[in-house]
């Protein structure tokens, strides 16, 4: 899963909301002055491609690549720290 910025009409967020492994962050919602729609939400690849093709503009904030990657650098900074108080 990736955490990804959508943005669209209130047509295309009702489109992308029902979109499966799209998993919308609603207190994120943002009503932007053109009549745009703004929010946060978590998503696969497949689901990312989806939204583009309903119309969609989609950034992703942070990759599931990115994500996995964060996850083994503080797993890592953690053992240290652990092996380092004898917590090991």
């Amino acid at each position: 899963m990736s955490l990804v910025q959508i943005e669209g009409s209130e047509e295309v967020l009702r489109a992308v909301q029902g979109l499966p492994e799209l998993h919308m962050v609603r207190s994120s919602l943002e009503t932007r002055p053109d009549d745009q729609y703004k929010v946060a939400a978590y998503a696969s690849d497949q689901a990312v491609e989806a939204a583009i093709a309903e119309g969609a503009q989609v950034t992703v904030l942070l990759s599931s690549e990115s994500a996995a990657d964060q996850r083994a650098r503080m797993s890592a900074v953690i053992g240290r720290g652990c092996a380092e108080r004898g917590e090991v």
